[in-house]
C-alpha cells in the first residue's frame, strides 16, 4: 500500500479559512490511491471520487483504497469530451499519460475519457469542495470539461510547467488564465520543483497552484 500523500494544503486553508471543511473531494488522475489515503486521513467524514483510468493502477487503486468505504474509485478519465483515448503504459505508472492519436503504437493502452461536468452530474456529484488534478499535461482539458460545474467548487488544484521549456505539463499562465475567466484566484503554490533532468538546472521546472473560487473572498475595498 502506498503511503499517504502529506496535505500541506489543507493545513494552509485551515489556517487563511478556519471554518471551511471538505465534505466532497475529487481525485483526479488517482493512480494507485496515494492522493486519495491522504485526503481521506484529512477529512474522514468526506466522500472521495478517485478517477484513474490506466487499468493496471485502477486495480492497485480499488486494493489500495478498498478498506476505507469513503474513496470511491472509477476506473474512467477526465477530459473535454467523451472519447475512447489512449495512454503509455510505463515502467514509473504516475507518469502514464494520453497520447496523440498519431503518436500511437503497441504498447498504447484504450482507456475511457469522459467530460466531467456531466460525469459529475451523472454521478449525483452536487457542489464540490476540493478538486486534484494530476493528469501529465492534460490538466488544461480536464478543466475544459468542468467548466460548467466550476461555480460550485471551492478549491480547484493543478500541476503547471513554470518555464517555457517543459513542454510535458500546461503552462502556469494558460491555466493561471482559465481560472481566472472562471471566477477563481491564486490562493497558493505548492510543491514547486526545481529542474531535475540532465544533472538539474537552477530553474523551476514544475508546480501545484492552487486556487480558491473568489466567492469565498472579501476583496471589497482592496485595490
Amino acid at each position: 500500500m502506498p503511503k499517504p500523500i502529506q496535505t500541506p494544503e489543507f493545513t494552509l486553508i485551515g489556517r487563511r479559512l478556519p471554518d471551511w471543511q471538505a465534505s466532497v473531494i475529487l481525485d483526479i488522475g488517482a493512480n494507485v490511491g496515494q492522493s486519495a489515503l491522504g485526503f481521506a486521513a484529512a477529512f474522514p467524514k468526506a466522500t472521495v471520487h478517485s478517477f484513474e483510468p490506466f487499468p493496471a493502477s485502477y486495480r492497485k487503486l480499488v486494493l489500495n483504497t478498498a478498506h476505507l468505504a469513503n474513496i470511491m474509485p472509477h476506473q474512467i478519465g477526465l477530459g473535454a469530451r467523451d472519447a475512447i483515448l489512449h495512454m503509455t503504459d510505463g515502467e514509473v505508472s504516475a507518469q502514464n499519460h494520453l497520447l496523440a492519436e498519431d503518436t500511437l503504437d503497441e504498447t498504447a493502452v484504450e482507456v475511457e475519457v469522459r467530460e466531467g461536468a456531466g460525469l459529475l452530474q451523472s454521478l449525483g456529484v452536487g457542489p464540490v469542495s476540493y478538486i486534484k488534478i494530476d493528469t501529465e499535461g492534460h490538466d488544461l482539458d480536464v478543466l475544459r470539461g468542468l467548466t460548467t460545474a466550476l461555480p460550485r467548487v471551492d478549491f480547484i488544484q493543478v500541476e503547471a510547467g513554470m518555464n517555457p521549456y517543459n513542454t510535458t505539463h500546461v503552462p502556469f499562465q494558460a491555466l493561471t488564465d482559465f481560472m481566472t475567466r472562471h471566477g477563481f484566484l491564486l490562493f497558493h503554490i505548492f510543491e514547486q520543483v526545481f529542474e531535475f533532468k540532465q544533472g538539474g538546472r537552477p530553474v523551476l521546472r514544475r508546480a501545484n497552484p492552487l486556487f480558491i473560487n473568489a466567492r469565498l473572498v472579501d476583496l471589497e475595498g482592496i485595490s
